[in-house]
């Protein structure tokens, strides 16, 4: 077993088109259950006005009452492209029968809103309107509260069209002013909702307690006709099939997490069914990665295939969510966590102090390592501490809340504030696992740079001889050797990792050059000597990469996760083959190299991304700041909305996660969790 607590090689974070970061658009694991509900059962376009929406456009009026839509649209067009702001705007008969808050939060989850997205929602017939946006907005509670005061004299005086236009320019004069998120003053309780409310990160996700739909209707989830999707413009299709991958691969993740503590508590044998249950799920969601990864190649798919690729993987995860669902039910009816929920709450606690007691060490060995090696090449671990300090501050106050529920009565909630803790905990000490582990893997990274050294030293002395004539060796072989020359500066002071990295990467094309000079024993001979290094280093890199992500869940996108899954899955090719086909195998292990190096770049770019809108919205403090939370994708089951009772749906999944598709409707690549909603009537 490759040890996966390793320091990232370091390279620069890849650039991503602008279109991607403009289109991407998240939605909660409970936003994503809606959408496959939504996208498998019903076709577009049929719900009644007084249904949630899923906002097809900038700007809806089913209603008929704008004077001249077009003036609204280029309001709303002028306010996206001066600030980043999206607002949509939606006249319709009435609420359905709802509340203005639940109305306005489904339709902005239905419609995959994200953080930069602002609905405006009129019932022209009962006079009553929303406003919704995320709950990580860059707007703050009083900024709405203005936007709402201006917006209620138009719509009182039936001035529609102004209604909308004087919404926008409100949200241009609070942008202007820069929001600060500070929330709406929460009372003095205890409570961790009350914690959230008063930090005013805007971060925690607003999640649903699901109930599980029954048999029939989960039955009809993954056996519904195909041909329903069909009325889906293709982005939408994308968009979906890409957050779907998103939360399911977070459900993966965490049921992996709450397994290993099922398996603590009960042994193997009572867990079987689990452990079956999740390398099934696993098979099917690394097919859906798989899908993925042929859509994103750089060979084009004509668009009814795309459009097959983009309904298979909404059908996986579909499936794979249903049965995840089913079997967390299962597991905790065996852990019996509401029995059990004041002892864990207990250890949990000791288990803050105790990782808390490793910050300190923590930061003294990343600068220990500063002297030795340059910031690239601890660039991976280097911000560890201070998420894991933000991760224990979260769980302890999750702690607390818990045994509040507890003293209450009311232990479903405490069993939501202890898996949230235990997760949190559970991240802060694989974050320091890894920096534990960056000094003996960048020492050992001395001794295999040397070895890769000597490696491509004997592909160029068979370059000057038996490819001396070939234009193709002669080209590697330059190549090959600049990559060598900077290679050894590394020895001192450089970046061994990347320096390996790029050797290898040197390596693999000068071998394919000389392929065709080799004897086929020869050629077998050379793939055993190679693969035994590259599968161990390739190994290695995808589970540093595979933790990288796991802690940093709530800000890494489809794409990188695609790049990991397929690498992970090219990396077991390779295993089955090399007693048979060494050279195959070492063809899969570097594939798997590049898409795994591709995983890492990706991902950091991400989350710099994701640290970088934090920062501007000042959510990345000291104190209760809950970002360590939010950054590793945690949920916390049973707070809000009314849910009491057992959880449902997944092993709790992760955070949220609508990308792709293109739409222009989320700010920069924004990873918004919930949504939050004031309204009145008018």
């Amino acid at each position: 077993m490759v040890e996966d607590h390793k320091v990232l090689p370091t390279s620069p974070p890849a650039p991503r088109p602008a279109s991607r970061d403009a289109g991407r658009r998240t939605v909660t694991v409970v936003s994503l259950l809606l959408v496959l509900v939504w996208a498998v059962l019903a076709p577009a376009g049929t719900a009644h006005a007084a249904d949630p929406l899923d906002v097809p456009s900038a700007v809806t009026d089913q209603v008929g009452v704008l004077d001249d839509p077009d003036s609204v649209q280029a309001a709303l067009d002028g306010l996206r492209d001066d600030t980043g702001l999206q607002l949509f705007v939606a006249f319709v008969d009435d609420f359905g029968g709802l509340d203005n808050e639940t109305w306005g939060d489904r339709t902005f989850e239905r419609s995959g809103m994200g953080t930069g997205d602002v609905l405006l929602a009129v019932a022209v017939d009962d006079s009553r309107y929303v406003i919704t946006d995320s709950t990580r907005s860059p707007l703050s509670d009083s900024d709405l509260d203005e936007v709402a005061r201006a917006v209620e004299e138009d719509l009182a005086q039936g001035a529609w069209d102004a209604a909308a236009v004087t919404a926008a320019e409100e949200l241009r004069a609070a942008d202007g002013a820069g929001g600060t998120g500070s929330g709406s003053g929460a009372g003095s309780g205890g409570s961790f909702l009350t914690v959230l409310l008063v930090a005013g990160i805007g971060a925690i996700l607003l999640v649903l307690l699901l109930t599980w739909r029954s048999s029939s209707k989960r039955t009809s989830l993954t056996q519904a006709p195909r041909d329903e999707l069909s009325t889906l413009p293709t982005d939408e299709l994308n968009r979906r099939a890409s957050s779907a991958l998103v939360a399911v691969d977070d459900e993966l993740r965490d049921a992996e997490q709450e397994l290993g503590f099922a398996q603590a508590q009960f042994g193997h044998d009572a867990t079987d069914p689990f452990a079956a249950a999740l390398t099934a799920a696993k098979e099917r969601v690394t097919r859906a990665f798989t899908l993925r990864q042929q859509l994103d190649d750089s060979t084009p798919e004509a668009e009814p295939r795309a459009r097959a690729l983009m309904a298979e993987i909404i059908a996986l995860c579909a499936e794979v969510t249903q049965d995840l669902g089913e079997h967390a039910a299962q597991l905790d009816a065996l852990r019996d966590l509401q029995a059990d929920v004041p002892r864990v709450l207990a250890e949990t606690a000791e288990r803050v102090a105790a990782q808390r007691s490793r910050i300190a060490p923590a930061r003294g060995t990343l600068g220990t390592l500063s002297i030795t090696y340059p910031a690239t090449a601890l660039a991976s671990v280097t911000p560890n501490p201070d998420q894991a300090d933000r991760l224990l501050d979260a769980a302890l106050a999750s702690v607390e809340s818990g045994r509040a529920a507890v003293e209450q009565g009311d232990r479903a909630t405490a069993v939501a504030h202890s898996r949230a803790a235990t997760h949190a905990v559970g991240q802060a000490a694989r974050l320091l696992d890894a920096v534990d582990s960056a000094g003996a893997d960048l020492a050992s990274a001395g001794q295999r740079l040397d070895a890769a050294l000597a490696s491509i030293q004997a592909d160029l002395a068979d370059a000057r001889t038996v490819g001396a004539d070939d234009p193709a060796v002669t080209t590697a072989a330059t190549a090959a050797q600049d990559v060598v020359a900077q290679a050894r500066t590394a020895r001192s002071g450089g970046d061994p990792l990347a320096a390996i990295q790029a050797l290898g990467d040197a390596e693999a094309v000068l071998d394919a050059a000389l392929a065709p000079s080799r004897a086929l024993a020869e050629q077998q001979d050379r793939a055993r000597t190679l693969l035994r290094d590259a599968l161990g280093r390739t190994e290695s890199h995808a589970h540093a990469v595979s933790t990288y992500v796991d802690t940093r869940k709530g800000a890494v996108g489809p794409e990188a996760r695609t790049r990991l899954s397929e690498g992970l899955r090219l990396l077991a090719d390779a295993r089955s083959l090399q007693g048979d086909d060494p050279v195959a195998a070492l063809d899969r292990v570097q594939h798997a190299e590049r898409l795994v190096h591709a995983a890492q770049q990706i991902a950091q770019a991400d989350v710099g991304r994701w640290e970088d809108q934090r920062r501007g919205g000042g959510g990345l403090g000291g104190g209760n700041d809950l970002s360590g939370m939010v950054l590793g994708g945690i949920l916390i089951d049973s707070i809000l909305r009314g849910s009491a009772g057992s959880r449902g749906g997944g092993f709790g999944g992760g955070f949220g996660g609508g990308f792709g598709g293109g739409g222009g409707r989320s700010r920069g690549g924004g990873f918004g969790g919930g949504s939050r909603s004031r309204g009145g009537r008018f």
